[in-house]
């Protein structure tokens, strides 16, 4: 081969090992990262029936470099819609993988689709026993408030902004990077009921994907805890508690 031949070959490599690696990074996923900030409000409610109920407010975040997205579709017997993840890579398309999640309409008073066992929260006792469990199943998640807007790839303004009505055959629930998405402690079901439970310190965790089944650039951030002291009908907030392990 001609000294002329290799300098143009020498050129043409080199050019394609400077877009190979930009290639190979647009088609690779931009995933999402879910995590839950610290746990406030802690109140505890008594119902008329006598019901003793540990309400406390939880907030999920995307902190990922892409949105957290699920589409809900294919309408089942039982009214529930099967649920995909739809994840976007760094050049903009998306793709999609089915998920063990699934969809209900209403059954909380809103009026809108839920995402099933999107959280879960339980109740520990300190040798470590989980007590109880959370009330609460239905999730409508959507850009509610802003969490972290200097992220990269972070909208400065909300891109999904709820969760379809009855009628719609499919229905996309969201969460972009750098938003949150707050669940008060005076929602329908955001409670675990401690009916029964001794007074004493106990910890409280909360936990997203709590079927441990959509892609995430980190699963070790997805839950927080949080010790209180219940006493009567009184409630302590003793430690804010671990915020999730660093990834």
């Amino acid at each position: 081969m001609s000294i002329r031949r290799l300098a143009v070959l020498a050129a043409v490599l080199g050019i394609l090992s400077t877009l190979l690696p930009s290639a190979a990074l647009a088609a690779q996923p931009a995933q999402p990262d879910l995590g839950m900030a610290r746990l406030r409000k802690f109140t505890i409610e008594t119902t008329p029936a006598g019901q003793k109920r540990l309400r406390f407010s939880t907030k999920i975040i995307n902190i990922g470099a892409g949105p957290f997205e699920v589409l809900g579709h294919h309408p089942q017997p039982n009214g529930e819609k099967l649920v995909n993840q739809r994840i976007q890579n760094h050049d903009g398309s998306w793709f999609s993988r089915t998920t063990k999640y699934r969809m209900y309409f209403a059954g909380d008073g809103h009026n809108h689709w839920h995402l099933k066992d999107l959280e879960g929260y339980t109740l520990k006792n300190m040798s470590g026993t989980i007590t109880r469990v959370s009330e609460k199943h239905g999730f409508c998640f959507k850009d509610l408030g802003d969490y972290n807007l200097a992220l990269p790839h972070a909208p400065q303004t909300a891109v999904y902004p709820g969760c379809g009505n009855l009628p719609d055959v499919n229905v996309t629930m969201g969460l972009s990077v750098g938003w949150s998405d707050t669940y008060g402690f005076d929602l329908v079901g955001q409670w675990i009921d401690i009916t029964g439970v001794p007074d004493g310190t106990y910890t409280v965790t909360a936990r997203v994907d709590a079927l441990r089944d959509f892609a995430e650039r980190c699963e070790n951030n997805n839950w927080t805890t949080a010790t209180v002291q219940i006493s009567g009908s009184t409630v302590t907030l003793v430690n804010d508690g671990t915020n999730s392990k660093p990834c």
